[in-house]
């Protein structure tokens, strides 16, 4: 499937008020207002009459104004306003809308001709109640480098040393890597509480945990206790906006209890703008030496350590599902 095709986050929700924002999708910039329904809207950043970008201009009564001469869209792209003129509004629309909804505290646009069948993917549903926050980002890579390394436990005990793992305090782990309807997943078993300072400080007994990605960019980390309750799950959405530049909308949920939300909510963000700025790092001194070496690619060397990475490649290459016998390894984590 084209990737265009699919829906992509753009912004939080609570982002979008009563003035515009842009953004940029796979190369192409957007500007996002809410219609006077409330709906989102999304058109490109451009007005056609003197190109002035649209998110530099205000919102209407829920309609777009340019800053240059104030000439007014609706959220279909006709023209409704030229000031200055006696010009009736326009029946066709001088402006491609693009296809956007609201689902779950995200707003999302497809580039695709038509408006995708499929709802955007939720996260991993569950009975407990939940405290939930957001954490976004930007990040100069592939989509396929910050998947890999969202999942990729083997480079916390260095990239996150002492906050995630220790490199001389592994465990010996078993794991099943099993395909899914819309992607990959890794299940791990037998582990302990990891020896960082967050599993230490906020989850209690380990009992499994799963690291998996979905089509079209989404990597989630779901870590659960002995009775099946959760004690953490991240789920990471993941926007190409163009130039290299990677969108990272990620919604942190733990299991409701006696610490106050927003005290949890306090700590968990700091701890993890911690974690982000170290990935961040890494992926960008990645995406650098990439470039040094552009005369001269070459196909990554797989380990039998990655898990997960050759299939998040193969998943991204082909745009569908792939189909593999499920397999269970031993690892030290």
């Amino acid at each position: 499937m084209n990737p265009l095709a699919h829906w992509w986050p753009v912004a939080l929700s609570h982002e979008l008020r009563n003035t515009p924002l842009a953004c940029q999708v796979h190369g192409t910039p957007l500007v996002l207002f809410r219609a006077d329904d409330g709906r989102p809207a999304a058109l490109p950043d451009r007005c056609p009459h003197r190109f002035a970008p649209l998110s530099a201009g205000k919102v209407r009564d829920g309609q777009i104004e340019c800053p240059y001469h104030g000439w007014r869209f609706a959220a279909d792209g006709r023209c409704t306003r030229v000031p200055g003129t006696n010009l009736a509004p326009c029946s066709k629309p001088l402006l491609d809308s693009l296809p956007s909804c609201e689902a779950h505290g995200l707003v999302w646009v497809s580039l695709g001709a038509e408006r995708p069948l499929a709802p955007p993917v939720a996260p991993a549903e569950h009975r407990q109640k939940l405290d939930t926050f957001w954490i976004t980002d930007q990040v100069q890579c592939s989509l396929q480098d910050a998947a890999e390394n969202f999942l990729d436990g083997f480079h916390t005990h260095f990239v996150h040393a002492g906050w995630i793992r220790h490199d001389k305090q592994r465990q010996k782990i078993n794991t099943r890597v099993r395909p899914l309807a819309d992607g990959v997943e890794a299940v791990y078993s037998e582990e302990g509480k990891q020896s960082g300072l967050i599993s230490r400080l906020f989850e209690g007994e380990r009992g499994a945990s799963m690291g998996r990605f979905r089509l079209p960019g989404l990597a989630e980390i779901e870590y659960r206790d002995r009775r099946d309750g959760l004690n953490l799950l991240v789920s990471a959405w993941l926007t190409p906006c163009g130039d290299g530049q990677l969108r990272l909308f990620a919604r942190i949920a733990t299991a409701q209890g006696w610490l106050p939300a927003a005290l949890k909510r306090s700590v968990l963000r700091q701890l993890f703008r911690v974690i982000l700025r170290q990935d961040r790092q890494i992926l960008e001194q990645v995406s650098a030496n990439q470039r040094r070496f552009q005369a001269s690619p070459a196909t990554p060397l797989d380990g039998p350590q990655d898990l997960l990475g050759p299939s998040i490649r193969r998943l991204l290459e082909q745009g569908q599902p792939i189909a593999f016998e499920e397999r269970q390894l031993e690892i030290w984590l």
